[in-house]
């Protein structure tokens, strides 16, 4: 009897293609319906989702200590390097969030219970600075006391207290929310080990079933550009990551030994901020030196500024591009209208990801255009 040779890779892909026909037929005619749906689908997945992203994240530190484990290890380590370097990862992440629980975070509560304390004293200052200089006659055609009671209305004393209060009374729904916080997170944790444990066979099955319906072209093709997005994605997020990091402790020391209060606090507010390229940073140094105008005085404040920005030149001109390496060599224009564009839409996560997606476009612009002379001059 002849055997029936099936050609899968035609069926699956017209299978495919009507799938999403129907899916698109479905999500147009019931949007509402279908945008919830998604959201509940989402939503169930999220510690799936979250848990692929802090492999992705670790993968890099995870790669390099199962490399030590092969170089220097005895014959039973090297057999288990897989194992045994994302138990040595998950325990250094375990250690150091136990460090910061301890002692970092509460730090972080206190200066920031102490700064809210401060509140009602800065408040009082700007009116009493806004009436003085409209007494003076400096300001008489901006009513600044009225301009500022405005302003600063939403941020009263009354309205934090209300707002702690009303947040009290809400603290059922709060605590129900962080319980399934911590069972996302453990979950995403748990799924992120499984995927580092067995991310070679993840991507070998991905990359037959990818091989199956495509051509060699188009595969070939799509798996440069994944693997050159990744190179992008990676090496500016770990360096970003870094930098932040050594700006982070670099600003705390500083502002230690020059007795800014709440240094820890707004060390780590730099060192963050720093992550968003130009804009980060500046508003991180403002937001530092109004503080301590109003904790130390305008000579004080006028000094922090000034080391600050010292700091910052350091960084980005010895620093930053040790780590960075010219790994985007992107202009700045380029780069501040990518962070304009990335914050209007997705707000800080789309300032911090749009430096790398434009460096991503830049190559697909720049291959397409060296492509496009080719062809020309053929």
């Amino acid at each position: 009897m002849r055997k029936i040779k099936i050609d899968w890779n035609y069926w699956i892909i017209r299978f495919l293609f009507l799938m999403a026909v129907i899916l698109g037929y479905k999500f147009i005619s019931n949007y509402q319906i279908a945008v919830n749906s998604l959201q509940n689908f989402l939503h169930v997945l999220s510690p799936f989702i979250m848990g692929f992203i802090l492999a992705y994240l670790l993968n890099g530190a995870q790669k390099r200590i199962e490399n030590l484990c092969q170089k220097f290890g005895t014959p039973f380590i090297k057999k288990r390097s897989r194992g045994l370097s994302v138990l040595i990862l998950y325990l250094c992440a375990f250690y150091l969030i136990f460090i910061a629980l301890n002692y970092l975070v509460p730090l972080i509560i206190n200066n920031v219970i102490d700064l809210l304390t401060l509140l009602p004293t800065f408040y009082n200052y700007l009116i009493d600075l806004a009436t003085n200089l409209e007494d003076q006659g400096v300001i008489e055609f901006i009513r600044l006391e009225e301009l500022l009671t405005n302003l600063t209305a939403d941020y009263s004393p009354d309205k934090l207290l209300l707002q702690w209060t009303q947040a009290l009374t809400s603290l059922g729904a709060f605590t129900k929310g962080l319980s399934s916080f911590v069972i996302n997170f453990f979950l995403s944790v748990i799924i992120s080990i499984y995927t580092l444990l067995f991310k070679d066979s993840i991507l070998t099955f991905i990359a037959q079933a990818s091989r199956k319906v495509m051509s060699e072209s188009v595969f070939n093709s799509s798996r440069h550009w994944i693997q050159t997005t990744n190179q992008i994605f990676y090496k500016f997020i770990s360096s970003q990551f870094i930098d932040a990091c050594i700006v982070g402790v670099s600003a705390s020391i500083l502002l230690l030994l020059m007795n800014v209060k709440f240094a820890i606090t707004l060390g780590l507010l730099l060192g963050i901020c720093n992550m968003i390229p130009y804009f980060g940073s500046i508003f991180a140094s403002v937001v530092t030196a109004v503080i301590t105008f109003f904790t130390g005085g305008l000579s004080h404040a006028v000094s922090v500024l000034f080391a600050l920005i010292v700091l910052q030149q350091i960084d980005g001109n010895i620093i930053g591009p040790r780590i960075m390496s010219g790994a985007l060599n992107l202009n700045p224009i380029i780069i501040i209208i990518s962070i304009t564009i990335g914050g209007a839409y997705l707000g800080i996560l789309g300032m911090f990801l749009a430096v790398p997606i434009a460096a991503i476009l830049k190559i697909i612009v720049t291959n397409w255009l060296d492509d496009s002379m080719k062809e020309t001059s053929l």
